[in-house]
């Protein structure tokens, strides 16, 4: 088994992605929230890249569906829903289809294409992400959101501790590329204060300057779910692993 990582959205690793078990990350905000939306009970997240295709989206779909957005850490404009894991409550969305579109996030999923499984990962669910990439005996490939096409810290320890729980949990020979060995030893060095990196790194201390503090103590929570966000005809689907 082959574990590679694409530093961002945009990083020529992506181009493998056909055929591989992929796990998308953005810690702060996107992957963090949709595995909030659904341990918290929504009936699915459609990732869509823009604003225009989200509304287009909920107009199809009509019923049980809200719209959410997010541009420059804020909700957008005429949307029911930002990209803040502390707005999806259980009253909220419980039952109801998220159509969401973000800055960075929900864009890296189309950077995935072909991919055999597609999932997201956040602290809130690396353990159970973990199991169900081990658990397709395929080669994995983790995806950072990053930020307009660049390396941010978090996703990058974000995935290093998913290689982490990978190497603890996989029952056959794992090959790390150079990257994913990088990314390793980047959250080894972070381990310690996940919390202290979110808040230092530089979309961090952006979010707090915004007034968004309070959602990095929600991003930092490591294992709250074993929820896993799948990928399943255009929605992420709730499943346990």
């Amino acid at each position: 088994m082959i574990l590679d990582v694409a530093f961002s959205r945009l990083d020529p690793a992506c181009r493998s992605a056909s055929g591989r078990a992929v796990a998308v990350i953005d810690v702060i905000r996107a992957t963090t929230t949709i595995t909030m939306a659904l341990h918290q009970g929504c009936a699915g997240v459609m990732p869509v890249r823009t604003l225009s295709e989200a509304r287009a989206v909920v107009r199809k779909l009509g019923r049980d569906v809200l719209l959410a957005g997010e541009r420059g850490a804020e909700r957008a404009a005429g949307c029911e829903l930002g990209n803040s894991p502390a707005e999806y409550g259980q009253e909220r969305v419980k039952g109801k289809t998220i159509v969401l579109t973000t800055t960075n996030g929900t864009r890296t999923f189309q950077a995935a294409a072909g991919a055999q499984t597609l999932i997201a990962c956040s602290f809130l669910n690396v353990s159970a992400a973990a199991r169900r990439l081990a658990a397709t005996g395929l080669d994995i490939l983790i995806v950072c959101a990053g930020r307009h096409g660049c390396f941010c810290l978090e996703d990058v320890v974000g995935s290093g501790m998913l290689i982490d729980r990978v190497l603890s949990v996989g029952d056959r020979p794992i090959e790390c590329s150079d990257a994913a060995g990088a990314a390793h030893q980047l959250f080894a060095t972070h381990r310690a204060d996940l919390f202290g990196m979110l808040r230092g790194c530089g979309w961090g201390r952006e979010i707090i300057q915004k007034g968004f503090g309070t959602d990095l103590e929600i991003c930092a929570q490591v294992d709250l779910t074993d929820i896993v966000p799948v990928m399943r005809k255009g929605r992420l689907v709730a499943e346990r692993a």
